[in-house]
């Protein structure tokens, strides 16, 4: 088989790491013959050959003797931009920019058709986790009902180090920082943002229907208030960034937020910068997998999984309009546990099942904190599982 010759947008963290294993594994038998980059001349830890970076992105997108585009830039707009053009040029692409994919997903599908090319982008969810792989094949002939995923691994970083480590959250934060898990701003990752565009990338794969992240509630845990830590502790209870979908009757509803977990559940083992996904489905039940969600070589491994894809040149696997749900942007009654110390006038419209001097433990759905937090803006919740409930919690105070 012929040697695959490709183009790279982007040398940070990731295209570093799969430029490094192309050039280490013949077996690949694809090599990167232009990069593209913002700054020629910026220090790298890599040794490159002369005239191979240029900051001029049509060198690669009509360079002809290129069989296709690798693209791993933050930009999501100028992400689209190359995407687009590299399709125009009739040119298929890898890319692991789940912001890029998250808000232009419709439109990026519907021109990957139209020029009739290739895109592939296993990176851009979970890293090392294929879950969109077995999404698209191995659950293809079962009925989803749900998925909840830990799917951003400096989250969970920050929030194993704060809980099993007694850390406060800044230097959990700076920790992460340091070890290449987060970056300087690390806002997309706390705010919940990066796992909310994921999840809106696996719902389309699961279930058929693209959403738009914007239409998925959030709830960071860049305000993380210490009473859940120390709430968490006292309890032997981990806390979790949690991704949730689930299809209910046809309507599809999703949701991202912490939660706090006991040891009879499977995320509470997920621990740094690992990510754990529940699949729940009518004939396998529910499965469990878990992989390295952050870092240089985890997420480029799904990149090289992809590049070998193209190399063999296999079916992309579609989405039935007969399987497409509706998206209704409601959820079902949970119990939270709300921290910090506010008026008690605020939570008038809960049912409030316990409550104590820095806390309260209430049910209610997810819109409604959502409005509480308007008027109240140190309002900050996690869910609690019922299971934990009955057993700190007279059964009574559940009817």
């Amino acid at each position: 088989m012929k040697n695959f010759k490709a183009g790279l947008f982007g040398l940070g963290v990731v295209g570093s790491g799969v430029y490094k294993a192309l050039l280490q594994n013949e077996k690949y038998g694809i090599s990167i013959e232009k990069i593209a980059v913002k700054n020629i001349d910026k220090q790298r830890d890599l040794e490159l050959p002369n005239g191979i970076l240029t900051t001029e992105e049509d060198e690669l997108l009509e360079n002809t003797d290129l069989d296709f585009i690798i693209e791993l830039i933050n930009d999501p707009e100028e992400a689209f931009s190359i995407v687009k053009k590299a399709f125009e040029n009739g040119k298929s692409v890898v890319s692991a920019n789940k912001k890029m994919i998250a808000l232009y997903h419709k439109e990026i599908l519907e021109l990957r058709e139209k020029f009739d090319v290739k895109f592939f982008y296993e990176g851009a969810v979970c890293g090392s986790v294929p879950i969109l792989r077995l999404l698209d094949q191995h659950y293809k002939s079962d009925q989803l009902k749900s998925i909840k995923a830990i799917a951003n691994g400096t989250c969970n970083f920050i929030l194993s180090k704060m809980v099993s480590e007694n850390q406060d959250y800044n230097s959990a934060l700076k920790d992460a920082q340091e070890l290449g898990f987060a970056e300087l701003d690390p806002y997309s990752d706390v705010s919940g943002e990066d796992t909310r565009f994921k999840l809106s990338i696996m719902i389309y794969h699961a279930f058929g229907v693209f959403v738009h992240p914007n239409k998925i509630p959030l709830q960071g845990i860049n305000f993380l208030d210490e009473h859940i830590k120390d709430f968490a502790q006292k309890h032997h209870l981990k806390i979790k960034l949690i991704g949730e979908v689930q299809e209910v009757e046809g309507e599809i509803t999703a949701k991202v937020e912490p939660q706090l977990v006991n040891d009879k559940d499977d995320f509470y083992t997920i621990e740094n910068e690992f990510n754990g996904i529940l699949v729940d489905a009518e004939f396998t039940g529910e499965q469990f997998v878990k992989g390295k969600g952050a870092g240089s070589f985890p997420t480029a491994l799904a990149v090289l999984s992809n590049l070998i894809d193209l190399k063999y040149d296999l079916a992309i696997a579609k989405v039935s309009d007969k399987e497409v749900k509706t998206y209704a942007k409601k959820s079902e009654a949970r119990i939270y546990f709300i921290a910090g110390l506010h008026d008690e006038y605020i939570f008038n419209d809960l049912e409030v099942l316990n409550k104590e001097r820095n806390y309260v433990i209430a049910k209610s759905e997810f819109h409604q904190l959502e409005k509480l937090k308007k008027d109240n803006p140190n309002l900050y919740w996690v869910q609690l599982s019922g299971n934990f409930l009955k057993e700190t919690i007279k059964q009574d105070a559940l009817v």
